[in-house]
């Protein structure tokens, strides 16, 4: 006998012949949409979709922006097939391409051709990160002369192998992460070639070729700086960071590296994050040139201590102060005595035993901010300690223009949070119109 497998019922049947005529609307939209519903899936299966029919087969090649990702593909090496035969295939113009290549490309690899062979097609946006465990490698020269780049990532095993001529008119956007330098002046004439660059992020690796690391760009607006390799050579001296942008306003720096440090003509800077080890070269200075920001993000150091004493913020409106083994008490009351427009204020504890006395119970006068700007205050991981409640009581019963205060209790065990909030609420408030938060880790 022959079986013949039927639908079980009749609504089956329907429901197959309306997904078949949905199918049928679906490729009668018009290219755009077509290309924008491509664009939401890998770029392999996007591919793919050529054996569907006729109206298919060339619509990936339309795509103005192609991805890779070596972990998108379960055949280790069909990435590189398919990269070669894909770029072949789409002609039409690009405004982005993505490549991430990991540990599994092949060592002979031309990834140069790939990059010079979208930078072809009037790329603008070009993200190229290179682990690959073969030293790092050059990028073609027409990298650096691409009239249509606006936006440039590289990564890792990536050589910045400057041409004696250079140029990049359009280039707003440029990010350089664990590069590696030619030589010391690499990074110097690579921003110089950037009339127009905006946005910079910068990660450092500690062999990267470069012992002056200088940031000269006359109208770069943001700039992250990170440098996480600790220098444990007393030998390899005289490193040292240099920023010359007078139309920065937005500054995020991590650096643990111990190199000196220069900052200067920054007039317009008015957003600082800062976190830096302890033992920075010239760190004084370099605190005193955030002096006019109007928000202040700082991993609290012993030494930041002693300058917050002698340092005037007077345009400051916002901070946020991490402790990292220092005396965060005291720190913290002398930094509201230099603060005199200080708006918000967010501090987090370290649970270090106090070293010097309560500053707010000896000091003669209470800061200016507590009486004619703070509105919000924040206190991060409270622990219940006699010096943390005086300090919230501190805040409470002097800032006579706080309207909200926040108090994290993400340390406390569940039975001690109640307790907690009682003896908070308890406390007087010298603004009628202030209110008492708390967040807790327990729902």
């Amino acid at each position: 006998f022959c079986l013949v497998k039927m639908p079980k019922t009749t609504e089956h049947c329907d429901e197959k012949i309306e997904e078949i005529l949905c199918e049928d609307r679906i490729s009668s939209l018009p290219d755009d949409l077509l290309v924008t519903i491509l664009l939401s899936v890998p770029l392999k299966d996007a591919a793919a979709t050529m054996i569907l029919s006729k109206r298919w087969r060339f619509m990936w090649t339309m795509l103005p922006i192609l991805v890779y990702k070596e972990s998108d593909v379960e055949s280790k090496n069909s990435v590189w097939d398919f990269l070669d035969k894909s770029l072949e295939l789409h002609k039409a113009p690009l405004l982005g391409m993505y490549m991430q290549l990991g540990p599994q490309c092949p060592l002979d690899a031309d990834v140069g051709k790939w990059v010079a062979t979208a930078l072809d097609r009037g790329l603008a946006l070009l993200i190229f990160e290179l682990r690959w465990s073969a030293d790092p490698t050059s990028l073609p020269m027409t990298l650096y002369s691409c009239k249509s780049l606006k936006i440039l990532r590289l990564s890792h095993k990536v050589l910045v192998d400057l041409p004696s001529s250079i140029w990049l008119p359009s280039l707003q956007i440029l990010e350089l992460n664990c590069v590696v330098y030619k030589n010391e002046d690499s990074l110097k004439r690579f921003l110089s070639s950037c009339p127009v660059l905006e946005s910079m992020t910068v990660t450092r690796e500690k062999d990267d070729n470069v012992k002056i690391f200088t940031v000269k760009a006359p109208y770069l607006l943001d700039l992250s700086y990170g440098n996480y390799m600790s220098d444990d050579d007393e030998e390899d001296t005289g490193r040292c960071l240099v920023i010359d942008t007078p139309a920065l306003t937005y500054l995020d720096i991590a650096d643990y590296s111990g190199n000196s440090w220069s900052i200067e003509n920054t007039p317009c800077l008015e957003e600082v994050y800062f976190n830096v080890d302890r033992s920075l070269l010239g760190f004084d200075k370099f605190l005193r040139s955030f002096s006019k920001v109007l928000f202040l993000e700082l991993i609290l150091t012993d030494k930041m201590i002693v300058c917050f004493s002698t340092i005037e913020f007077s345009r400051l409106t916002k901070c946020k102060l991490f402790p990292n083994n220092s005396n965060w008490m005291d720190s913290l009351v002398s930094f509201l005595h230099n603060t005199p427009k200080l708006n918000n204020c967010c501090q987090k504890t370290n649970h270090q035993p106090p070293i010097a006395s309560m500053w707010w119970s000896q000091s003669i006068s209470d800061p200016e901010c507590l009486s004619s700007s703070l509105e919000k205050f924040e206190l991060i991981d409270y622990g219940g300690r006699e010096e943390e409640r005086e300090l919230v009581e501190y805040i409470l019963t002097t800032s006579i223009c706080l309207k909200t205060a926040t108090i994290s209790l993400s340390t406390l065990k569940l039975e001690d949070e109640d307790i907690t909030m009682k003896e908070l609420k308890a406390i007087p408030r010298v603004s009628i119109t202030s209110h008492l938060f708390f967040k807790t880790s327990h729902k």
